[in-house]
């Protein structure tokens, strides 16, 4: 997929997950969240190894993704990412509500660190 491509789902999406953020919350709505937060990590982490692997360098997973763009400055909050990549492990084995509502009620601090590097990314693309 071409770089210009994904960067605009990846925009698409942030969107999409912000209208599901700023609506009032019940099951369906935590559900919807999480599940857009999953899809916006995939995205991302993506789109990050595309626009990497033009300046060079091999990443082949998240972590490295989300380090190296750490690292090129496109992200800024260094300690939230790996609390990021710990909520998508855990996100896609969710079973109790509990830990659904858990992570939904991070998912605001999660989506302004997504929204800062499609910020950073904008002109990449």
């Amino acid at each position: 997929m071409k770089k210009e491509a994904l960067f605009k789902d990846y925009s698409d999406i942030l969107k999409r997950w912000e209208q599901v953020l700023n609506q009032a919350t019940n099951d369906i709505v935590r559900d919807s969240a999480i599940l857009r937060f999953e899809l916006t990590y995939e995205v991302a982490w993506k789109l990050l190894q595309i626009v990497l692997r033009e300046e060079g360098y091999e990443i082949n997973s998240p972590r490295q993704a989300f380090e190296q763009a750490f690292m090129m400055g496109w992200i800024k909050n260094e300690e939230i990412w790996p609390q990021i990549i710990r909520a998508r492990n855990t996100a896609v084995h969710v079973y109790h509500q509990k830990q659904a509502d858990e992570l939904y009620h991070n998912l605001l601090k999660y989506f302004e660190a997504f929204k800062e590097l499609e910020k950073a990314l904008s002109g990449n693309s």
